[in-house]
């Protein structure tokens, strides 16, 4: 993805005013500024379905990402997922793919005319297995720029990466710029509707920029449990003809229970 759109959604960002709750969260991949609460767990668990445009399926299941609140600005979290994936002319590879361990701080509130910001950084650990194409055998490190600003009832996030791959021998790959912007609308009580755009610079020399869209919806069964559900697809022909993916977010207060 070209840097010139990402920077415009930025622009766009700054000129929005007026103050409401966000919430980011599944089904979007574009992450918000708001740290999970002190002292609260919070826990993902997802499903993802997609379908190459050349043949083939793209599984991962399950999505886990369990979120801890350690600060009142600050937060870190674990992810892992189990991937089951198969293309034309390619070997088909399934199982955990490698952990990441990630910090999200949020730097500055929202203020008029200009966003909320955070900054978050991801590593991704090479603990799976190499020789089953799950792992590059290789250390990540992304650095993220996160802006959240609202305009009720509306929320808007972007979202503006780096990746520093960890490139193994002999497999040529590119450090990653990768950006986005989400939307979400609270039409109903307990109903949002939500829905991101995204893209990422080539893997390799060999391999196409991506760009992906999705929209869904987010429902609040409980004050702590919330469910969703989204589809999209790429936006370029050598991406997913379609892609879909539900889930669940539960949040735990640790504090009361260690109260207990």
């Amino acid at each position: 993805m070209h840097a010139a759109p990402v920077c415009l959604v930025f622009a766009t960002l700054l000129v929005l005013i007026d103050v409401v709750s966000a919430y980011a969260g599944r089904p979007l991949t574009i992450d918000d500024v708001a740290p999970v609460a002190t002292g609260q767990l919070e826990i993902e668990l997802g499903f993802y379905h997609g379908l190459p445009d050349g043949g083939g399926r793209d599984q991962r299941s399950p999505l886990t990402t369990a979120t801890f609140g350690v600060l009142d600005r600050l937060e870190l979290s674990v992810a892992i997922q189990r991937t089951n994936q198969d293309a034309p002319q390619t070997a088909p590879f399934k199982g955990f793919e490698d952990l990441h361990i990630n910090a999200k701080y949020k730097l500055l509130d929202e203020a008029t005319g200009f966003p909320a910001l955070a900054a978050a950084m991801d590593v991704k650990l090479p603990t799976a297995n190499r020789s089953k194409g799950l792992s590059t055998g290789k250390a990540d490190k992304t650095l993220l720029l996160i802006a959240t600003k609202s305009l009720a009832p509306l929320a808007v996030h972007a979202n503006l990466g780096y990746t520093i791959v960890g490139n193994a021998a002999g497999a040529n790959l590119k450090n990653l710029l990768r950006g986005g912007m989400a939307l979400e609308w609270p039409f109903i009580p307990r109903w949002s509707f939500v829905g991101e755009l995204t893209g990422a610079s080539r893997a390799a020399n060999a391999d196409p920029n991506q760009a992906d869209f999705q929209l869904g919806f987010r429902y609040a069964a409980l004050p702590n449990l919330v469910l969703d559900l989204a589809a999209g697809r790429s936006l370029r022909p050598s991406g997913t003809s379609v892609q879909g993916t539900f889930g669940l977010t539960w949040t735990i207060d640790m504090k009361s229970i260690l109260k207990r």
